[in-house]
């Protein structure tokens, strides 16, 4: 189930790059942000039905109800600023979500750490260009398309993998 969340992050991107010309519309803008929140919302929602009792934490189902959160409060705002408050209260949220998500959820340190450092980033460059929507909804597509590569390469990652095959194991890697 990652690999949704990595289509979605990775569709919000490429949707929020190839559309430059519209993002001078404040409800263009919105209606992108909301539409991708709430699809990022609904992911992580995905994610929490789909794991086992063992791995299964509250972090996904948080994650998700923030972003679904988020994306029904971004069409109600109708200034400039309320839509950097929005993103910002969202980025931040998550941020802190997925930072717990690492000291919470078994072999997600790395992705977690990432996720909330650029989840930190992007609160910090949404808020000091506040007054500025193009610019928000840029870092908000730049955010959605570099998480969205480093979810879809851990994804694909066999040292992952085969780390958590050893573990579950009951022994490293290396010590076989």
């Amino acid at each position: 189930m990652r690999l949704l969340r990595v289509g979605v992050l990775l569709v919000a991107g490429l949707v929020i790059a190839f559309s430059a010309t519209l993002h001078e519309q404040l409800g263009f803008d919105l209606g992108v942000a909301s539409a991708a929140l709430g699809a990022i919302g609904i992911a992580h929602f995905v994610e929490w039905f789909t794991l086992r009792a063992p791995a299964r934490t509250v972090v996904p189902l948080l994650l998700g109800v923030v972003g679904v959160v988020a994306a029904l409060l971004l069409p109600f705002s109708s200034a400039p600023i309320a839509f950097a408050v929005i993103v910002a209260a969202w980025a931040l949220a998550s941020a802190l979500l997925e930072f717990i998500g690492a000291a919470v959820r078994p072999g997600s340190r790395q992705d977690s750490a990432l996720l909330g450092g650029a989840g930190v980033l992007l609160a910090l460059l949404v808020l000091l260009f506040r007054d500025d929507q193009v610019a928000i909804l840029g870092f908000f597509g730049a955010y959605a398309l570099l998480t969205g590569v480093f979810l879809g390469i851990s994804a694909f990652d066999t040292r992952r993998a085969a780390g958590a095959a050893g573990d579950a194991a009951g022994a490293s890697p290396a010590a076989r």
